[in-house]
């Protein structure tokens, strides 16, 4: 069955530099298992505000891309170690695009696109790719392209208003047309000797092929989804491509269609494109567009250093004048050098840690994690509470698994049905005499049930489609946390409601809004 995919923006075949949009580079490491992964952190290596894509990883150590280089196109060359990037060329008017490695060799191939409107693939010498790059075919406007090795490669080219798959012979100087409309994803597989391209079949999509490099017969493997262009080959038999954030893989051993693995969705990137796996098969380059980093994202790129006992990175992911709490309201201490020094203490005292995000709950500028801690094998729950304000982590507020005898969740589910009933009688019958209502952290609104009990009277009685459904739930100890939609006569509000059971009864209340 074909998928449709919604891309966003419609994609036609083109030249380099046709309906070039702001797009950046995102590594990131590839989970062991093949079924559904779970990516942990992304990394935008590239960083501009302009274009950044074409990822070619040169070894499992270095990684080459077309990258926007003062307004034009250069090869970007970054090293993965020292997170370091460097232009490999030596840069020239017009753009350099599709770097990759020449097999058996090591000098690089690019299209280049000159002032002139020529765009010819060249050669650049040594590591360093700054001696005179020379052209590998004269006359030939190469669009895409992939080496089979340092003799053989095959490449999309301009004819008239359409791309040509052609099978270049650079010793013998020689073009073999192979077919008309071509695509521009074209790979060498790993582990065997073929080439992949796409075509563009009878209904304006791309079907892949595969081309055996020994008998040069072509075998049709699967088609793309609607509006995909891009793919790339994790081993010799599994494609991946993504889609809006989505990732999918196809088995050319199985009889199923591409299959959804993983999604991006919460590391603020939209529509992925080209994409490139180091040879080791570990590390996953994609090309997407940076959309605005939401809170969660930023919540989301502490954890990794944590747990890789990056402490530099973990604490670069807080703002100057962090706050960090015991629940509700008791600073432990405040300030990004004091929260260095804590951390740099715990990593050398504790040689085994980790944490993992169990269930999340974000509002606005807050994220509440249900946490899984892992220290040297003796795992807990935690509940933090995290506060995010211009792309960092203003305040963290733990909330940690007492002991607790009893079950809270029956009695706020109570007082949830007397709500959703507006029944003033047995909602208050749910709470303690005593009962306080906060404002996250602690600032006290309402105490005692009596002015408690008049307030929602009135609510109840002027609002007679009053509902709250629960979207989430997050259960420690003796608290409930709920993020709740309310709906009161034409308008609806998101907020979190911590209860605090005492004695079977709800004792405190905290909102977070």
């Amino acid at each position: 069955m074909r998928l449709l995919f919604i891309f966003g923006i419609a994609i036609v075949n083109s030249i380099q530099v046709v309906g070039q949009t702001n797009t950046d580079i995102f590594l990131m490491e590839l989970p062991n298992t093949q079924s559904s992964w779970k990516i942990e952190t992304i990394t935008n290596i590239s960083q501009d505000p302009g274009y950044d894509s074409q990822p070619y990883f040169l070894n499992d150590t270095q990684l080459l891309f077309a990258g926007n280089n003062k307004g034009q196109t250069d090869i970007a060359l970054y090293h993965l170690d020292s997170a370091k990037k460097e232009w490999l060329n030596t840069p020239t008017l017009g753009g350099e695009y599709s770097p990759q490695n020449i097999p058996n060799t090591r000098a690089i191939a690019a299209v280049r696109l000159d002032t002139n409107g020529l765009q010819r693939l060249y050669r650049y010498e040594g590591s360093t790719g700054k001696a005179t790059p020379t052209e590998m075919f004269q006359g030939l406007q190469v669009a895409y392209f992939a080496a089979f090795d340092e003799r053989e490669l095959l490449a999309s080219v301009l004819s008239e208003d359409r791309l040509d798959l052609v099978l270049i012979d650079l010793q013998k100087k020689t073009i073999d047309t192979l077919l008309q409309n071509s695509g521009r994803s074209i790979h060498k597989v790993p582990g065997v000797n073929s080439l992949s391209y796409t075509a563009v079949n009878d209904e304006g999509n791309h079907d892949i092929y595969l081309l055996d490099m020994d008998t040069k017969e072509s075998f049709f493997i699967t088609e793309l989804p609607i509006g995909i262009q891009d793919y790339t080959w994790l081993d010799s038999s599994r494609m991946l491509l993504g889609s809006g954030t989505g990732l999918f893989v196809y088995d050319t051993f199985s009889d199923n269609d591409w299959q959804r693995v993983g999604d991006l969705s919460a590391f603020s990137i939209k529509n992925i494109t080209r994409m490139a796996i180091s040879p080791d098969g570990t590390k996953l380059a994609v090309v997407a567009e940076p959309s605005a980093i939401t809170p969660a994202a930023v919540v989301q790129s502490h954890i990794e250093p944590f747990n890789k006992r990056d402490l530099e990175g973990f604490v670069n992911t807080f703002s100057e004048d962090v706050i960090v709490r015991r629940f509700p309201n008791k600073v432990l201490y405040t300030g990004k050098n004091n929260l260095r020094s804590e951390y740099a203490t715990f990593f050398d005292r504790t040689p085994e840690a980790s944490v993992s995000v169990i269930k999340r709950i974000s509002l606005g500028n807050t994220v509440i994690d249900e946490e899984l801690v892992d220290i040297s094998g003796k795992k807990y729950k935690q509940v933090t509470i995290y506060e995010v304000n211009d792309g960092k982590i203003k305040s963290m507020t733990f909330i940690d698994d007492i002991g607790f005898e009893g079950n809270p969740v029956p009695i706020v589910q109570e007082q949830l049905d007397a709500y959703n009933n507006r029944d003033i009688g047995a909602f208050m019958d749910t709470y303690t005499d005593d009962v306080e209502l906060y404002n996250f952290p602690a600032v006290l609104f309402s105490e005692g049930k009596k002015g408690m009990h008049n307030s929602y009277a009135s609510f109840f009685a002027a609002t007679p489609n009053l509902h709250c459904k629960i979207l989430n739930r997050i259960v420690i100890g003796n608290k409930v946390i709920d993020q709740e939609k309310v709906t009161a006569n034409d308008g609806t509000i998101q907020a979190v409601a911590i209860y605090e059971v005492a004695n079977g009864l709800i004792s405190k209340v905290t909102f977070v809004q």
